[in-house]
């Protein structure tokens, strides 16, 4: 740092924050152990929170740790990860390979599968020596840099990774949101408070050499407890003599203002030469840094030109250089330089220096921040500007391109003849942002904006397809009303057709929706191409077998299997085997779902298809949960909300929470049970009847588990619109879930609402011809319904040969608690049965359930002592993790060895840690040794 008259300092660390720096030293003399965790450092400017991230750093650098630090900066804020990539690439051997982070920034879902390469590398990289990230003004962070580090930290929890933040107490919301996320009970959060009274005399004692009077500690109140302004202000003094030390007091010379950093800061440019001074100045509009030729472009010289005054900003430690760059020494600096300027002309020379960033090279998205910031209400070159910087973002950060063609809509006038276009546009990067309701409002406040036919369809059809899973009826209106119109190209009226066919099915009317995909079918005919007509096969495949024509739905499935093959470029499209799979797994025929559901995840993985990865671990989530493998169950579906929150697309949370939820209930877990009551509420509060039957669902599950009054007031209709006759397999709703649903209706005194589900699963019965799997069914329900032991028994022995080790255990005790009123012996076998099955799946709930009824009858079991924690205690999965873990094997390579996503992988590990009582991986792999 340097003083308007030339005089260096080195300024010592700051007094008053000794509190402060015990705190972060802690957690670093923790990483060697292996915990790592985050630090977040709040203050506002200048308040000495760089200071504090320097002395971490040299401190942690001083200990063999490796450290790695960046800082955010406002201009960057339209590329995406740019902060995080930033930090992670400053030194000369960053943990990850930047040539696959420039053939990553080039894929879809971009930014999820940087989160990966970046976990790997973090991952190795920790596993040699402690790491220790510093990220300073986190509150400039891109959104995909925020979503990326709330992951990460997630991620790397029980590695020996430390990440310390930086950032002003009012950063945007989403950054506050995230920063709550990740300081936990555990975390540590330091808030930089002014300095008091004795730290300020104490720093002023420091670098005046003396304790101030009464008058200079009133002027020194000026600068407000900041360290920064404090400094500024003392070392202003002290270089022109303004102060004298007598007898060990600090007295003023002569009464003057206290220094302003802002004032401090003019002074020193004003001292420049008028040559470094407009460089300094107009580098400001630049941003934190700047090259060498976006500033020659910005004053139009050569660059050899600047020179001079630029080495007369750096000799007054203005601006520093940094790497192939320069930058300010401070933001502060460059956000005083640049308020200086006029209004009107800081405005035009943005644009100016927008000009100068794309004519340097910059792509569009680089200078977005900065267009947004300027850009005034019908700027066509901005808006045209902006539209290619969403464009150029696209799938690699759908959630800043929707940002981004959000704000060049609003700026575009009422009549300009672009309007239509980018309103499609930007409908289309907000649905790939899975922000649907914000596409749709746009949609309605745009309702008398004059569009071609074509485009208002394909934004209903874009609508209706991301709001398909939470408001079905609502898409199927939108595209009805797309398909008024004849005139529409085939292709976009085939895709219509199946995304209506979809949402029929969803609310019910199978019928309807078997319609709409025979329309679609017809449309193939005409030609259409590959994935339209992929996904017309795939609306008649699962229309079919809702109307329980279960070959035909097969056959189509098929056959859009045969034409996917036939496109190994869309090998990744529409997944017609996984819908075959759902189909498979419906009928009961479970060893042959698993076959393709278990090609389809080593297919998707080795594709890196992280969408696909998704619906693979939804299926076999629902398929480890049926076959009562509740471990392998739950840590899929954890999988399945980390990817849905990864990818900021969250249409399978709901899918997942029903998983945990079912697996709660079943094991008694009460903390996970609470957060399932409120997936329930939450589900209740859904406007589609299909989510409020399965809120309504869950809510009366839970009620029977707790043995609380069951709720016979509302929610019955709904429930009862889960089975409308027929296996549902987009809701996932199989003919077993009758009897279930029998129960609970009965519990709330509904019975002729039981009787009608019976009634409809009988009538399925008949046009499936008998088939085993409905037989089955309605031998269960109807036993329950009636409380008949003869059908209940029967219903025994056709699930005997059953995979559905859940279900079989269930029909166990439903028969053995009618059955034993009238053959004791019988009664009391299969209740045995039933408690044998449920402990051995692990249903601790259902198991204490059986016991008692066993107990009513005079016979005592008691529950069998396996252990719940240690080695013993961990299933097949979570050992063989554990074991590899140890061994040094990164989550990554775990998966790719296993076939899993490396969320399920450590989602097992997690549970291991639990069990086993450690925190990282440096303590398990402890363990083993010692074990």
């Amino acid at each position: 740092m340097i003083n308007p008259a030339g005089a260096r300092f080195s300024p010592q660390p700051l007094r008053g924050r000794d509190a402060e720096r015990d705190a972060i030293r802690h957690r670093i003399r923790q990483l060697p152990a292996g915990v790592g965790g985050v630090v977040v450092v709040e203050g506002a400017p200048g308040s000495g929170k760089s200071s504090l991230l320097t002395e971490a750093a040299v401190g942690a650098r001083e200990q063999g740790l490796r450290v790695f630090r960046g800082s955010g900066q406002a201009i960057s804020l339209g590329v995406p990860s740019w902060l995080l990539l930033e930090t992670l690439t400053d030194d000369d051997h960053p943990p990850v390979d930047l040539d696959a982070l420039r053939r990553l920034a080039e894929r879809a879902e971009s930014s999820f599968w940087l989160i990966q390469e970046l976990h790997e590398g973090l991952e190795k990289a920790a596993l040699q020596s402690p790491v220790m990230i510093v990220m300073d003004d986190f509150h400039w962070a891109d959104l995909a840099t925020v979503n990326a580090v709330r992951t990460l930290t997630r991620r790397l929890s029980s590695d020996p990774v430390l990440w310390v933040i930086a950032l002003r107490p009012d950063p945007p919301a989403p950054v506050r949101a995230v920063v709550d996320q990740m300081t936990g009970q555990t975390e540590t959060v330091i808030r930089l408070d002014a300095l008091d009274t004795q730290a300020v005399a104490q720093i002023a004692y420091d670098v005046l050499g003396g304790t101030p009077d009464e008058r200079l500690g009133e002027m020194l109140a000026g600068a407000h407890g900041r360290p920064l302004l404090l400094l500024e202000f003392l070392h202003g003094l002290h270089d022109e003599q303004a102060v004298e030390v007598r007898d060990g007091v600090a007295v003023l010379r002569e009464p003057r203002l206290p220094l302003r950093f802002r004032d401090s800061i003019r002074e020193q440019v004003r001292l420049l030469s008028d040559d470094a001074r407009l460089a300094v100045e107009l580098a400001s509009v630049l941003g934190r840094t700047f090259t060498v030729e976006q500033l020659a472009r910005m004053l139009d010289r050569r660059v050899s030109s600047l020179l001079v005054p630029l080495r007369e900003a750096l000799d007054a430690e203005l601006i520093i250089e940094s790497g192939d760059a320069f930058a300010f020494r401070h933001d502060l600096v460059r956000e005083a330089v640049d308020n200086s300027l006029p209004g009107p002309l800081r405005r035009a020379l943005r644009q100016q220096a927008i000009d100068a960033s794309l004519a340097a090279g910059a792509s569009a998205n680089e200078v977005a921040a900065l267009v947004m910031q300027t850009a005034t209400y019908g700027d066509r070159g901005a808006i045209a500007l902006l539209r290619r910087a969403a464009a150029e973002i696209g799938l690699r950060s759908p959630s800043v391109s929707a940002q981004i063609s959000t704000r060049a809509f609003e700026l575009t006038r009422r009549d300009d003849p672009d309007r239509a276009a980018l309103l499609a546009e930007t409908v289309d990067h907000l649905v790939l942002a899975d922000q649907a309701p914000k596409a749709f409002e746009l949609l309605t406040q745009s309702a008398g904006l004059a569009l071609d036919r074509t485009t208002t369809a394909k934004i209903q059809r874009l609508t209706a397809e991301a709001i398909l899973p939470f408001d079905a009826g609502r898409a199927a209106e939108l595209c009805r009303e797309a398909l008024r119109d004849e005139g529409l190209p085939a292709d976009l009226r085939a895709r219509l057709y199946a995304v209506l066919a979809g949402a029929l099915g969803i609310v019910g009317q199978p019928d309807e929706a078997g319609r709409a995909a025979d329309s679609g079918v017809a449309l193939a005919n005409d030609g259409i191409d590959p994935l339209s007509h992929s996904a017309v096969l795939i609306a008649k495949a699962v229309a079919d077998f809702h109307r329980c024509r279960w070959s035909g739905g097969l056959r189509a499935a098929d056959d859009a299997i045969r034409l996917r093959n036939e496109m190994p470029s869309a090998r990744s499209l529409s997944l017609p085997d996984a819908w075959k799979a759902m189909m498979l797994d419906a009928m009961g025929r479970m060893t042959e779902a698993w076959r393709l559901t278990d090609e389809g995840a080593r297919l998707a993985q080795a594709d890196g298809q992280i969408a696909n990865m998704r619906v693979w671990s939804m299926i076999r989530a629902r398929i480890h949960l049926r076959a009562g493998r509740l471990d392998e169950a739950q840590a899929e579906a954890e999988a399945i909300q980390a990817m849905s929150y990864e990818l900021g697309n969250q249409n399978y949370l709901y899918t997942a929470a029903l998983i945990l939820g079912t697996v709660a209930i079943h094991r008694g877990d009460q903390p996970a049970m609470k957060v399932t009551e409120a997936t329930a509420a939450e589900m209740i509060r859904y406007k589609g009847p299909f989510w409020r039957g399965r809120g309504h669902w869950l809510s009366a599950l839970l009620a029977e588990a707790r043995g609380t009054p069951a709720d016979d007031r509302a929610g019955n209709e709904d429930m009862d619109l889960l089975f409308g006759g027929c296996v549902r397999i987009v809701t996932l709703t199989e003919h077993a879930e009758v009897a279930t649903l029998v129960r609970l209706l009965l519990r709330s005194g509904r019975r002729e609402r039981a009787e009608a589900a019976v009634d409809r699963l009988e009538h399925e019965l008949r046009r499936h011809d008998g088939a085993a799997v409905v037989a089955a069914a309605l031998c269960h329900a109807r036993g329950l319904l009636n409380s008949e032991p003869e059908l209940l028994l029967e219903a025994v022995d056709l699930y005997t040969p059953d995979e559905r080790l859940l279900l079989r255990a269930r029909v166990a005790e439903d028969a053995g608690t009618v059955v034993i009123h009238g053959d004791r012996d019988r009664g009391l076998s299969l209740l045995t049965s039933a408690l044998d099955q449920w402990e051995a799946i692990g249903a601790n709930r259902d198991a204490a359930r059986v016991r008692g009824l066993l107990r009513r009858q005079g016979v005592r079991r008691r529950a069998p002592n396996r252990p719940q924690a240690g080695w013993a205690g961990l299933t097949e999965s979570e050992t063989r993790v554990a074991r590899m873990v140890a061994q040094g094997w990164t989550n990554r390579q775990i998966a790719e060895e296993l076939f899993l996503s490396p969320h399920t992988v450590s989602s097992h590990l997690r549970h291991a840690f639990v069990k086993l009582g450690v925190r990282s991986r440096v303590e398990l792999t402890h363990r083993m040794m010692t074990d």
